[in-house]
């Protein structure tokens, strides 16, 4: 048992290790070396605990893919009001700033394995996931009567998941028009203008 941890152990450290190397690196320059050497270990590591490269990149897509669902999935899931919980997502799916390691993932996959069928596969899913999660909240919010949606709440719902997504380019690439707290004021006012609800505001009180 004691050696299951320990194996389970060294391959997080090593998609840690992976997740900030590309992000140092990007993909199209990124050797095994790059991830030995930020992990602190010897190359033979990592190919001892992952059958090749595209494995362990698959579990850094995934890593980064949880942090903008899974995680706020369960920030949402704790607030009872609609209109805490899409504040809350939309503040959770913008990049923290141009270093935000975990965001800065998810672009460099998305720019350089451009037609790669398992990586559009994961982007794929993870965007149906991401609008399924932003409808379920309109709808939410509709039952509570807070939302009077102007369109069919997976039509908002995908526009607030495609504006996180530029939105959160421009953080990245450090536009200084657009930091994190002017994208997040841009985004509830769509949703704002989406749901009829004037209460969808950056600085929302939330009662967890």
């Amino acid at each position: 048992m004691a050696r299951a941890r320990n194996q389970t152990a060294r391959r997080e450290q090593l998609v840690l290790a992976a997740t900030e190397a590309v992000g140092r690196h990007g993909l199209a320059h990124l050797r095994v070396a790059d991830i030995a050497d930020a992990a602190g270990v010897a190359r033979g590591s990592v190919n001892y605990y992952f059958s090749d490269l595209g494995e362990l990149l698959q579990q850094v897509y995934r890593r980064a893919a949880d942090r903008f669902f899974t995680d706020r999935s369960a920030v949402a899931a704790r607030l009872p009001d609609a209109r805490d919980k899409l504040v809350a997502c939309a503040r959770l799916g913008l990049p923290d700033g141009p270093e935000d390691e975990l965001a800065l993932v998810l672009y460099e996959f998305s720019s350089a394995t451009h037609g790669d069928p398992v990586y559009s596969t994961l982007a794929q899913s993870l965007y149906d996931r991401q609008v399924a999660l932003y409808a379920g909240i309109l709808e939410i919010g509709r039952a509570q009567g807070h939302f009077d949606l102007t369109a069919p709440a997976l039509d908002v719902a995908a526009n607030l998941v495609v504006l996180e997504d530029g939105y959160g380019l421009h953080i990245i690439s450090r536009n200084s028009s657009l930091p994190p707290e002017r994208s997040l004021d841009l985004l509830l006012g769509y949703a704002r203008s989406a749901t009829g609800c004037p209460d969808l505001l950056p600085d929302r009180p939330v009662d967890d």
